[in-house]
């Protein structure tokens, strides 16, 4: 199955790749590392692209390599047990293990840390430090 891209498909595709691979931290981190870096910004550089440019590319390299349909498909040339094990332990980490209680974090930051109290009071039923530990202590009354 031959099939030459046309300019507009190529156009698709490189549109799709960037924006599947450029988010905020491309474009924040790059300048924060930068500053960081002081005198080894050249060797800063330099991990940058292999980690934000080189690996990314390596994967889609991969799967265009190999003829691929997918993750699955592509890790299920080791055995099926570990492609499915693969499979799911890499959708996890993304999204439920990193990227949900990054974006939960990120929206109770800008949204509600700005109006709740600094000091919260202390919960229901809390009578302060007790014994000779000097720890405090929950009873409910």
């Amino acid at each position: 199955m031959k099939h030459k891209l046309s300019a507009k498909e190529y156009i698709y595709v490189a549109s799709m790749l960037f924006g599947l691979f450029f988010g905020a931290g491309n474009l924040i981190f790059p300048v924060h590392l930068g500053q960081m870096a002081g005198s080894n910004v050249w060797l800063a550089i330099l991990g940058l692209l292999i980690t934000a440019v080189g690996l990314p590319l390596l994967g889609v390299a991969a799967l265009g390599i190999s003829r691929s349909t997918g993750l699955f498909d592509l890790s299920s040339k080791v055995n099926r047990p570990y492609a499915m094990f693969f499979t799911c332990a890499l959708y996890l980490t993304i999204g439920p293990f990193f990227a949900i209680p990054r974006c939960a974090t990120t929206s109770f930051t800008v949204g509600l840390e700005q109006i709740l109290p600094q000091e919260a009071p202390p919960p229901r039923g809390w009578r302060g430090r007790r014994g000779s530990r000097g720890s405090g202590s929950y009873r409910p009354r």
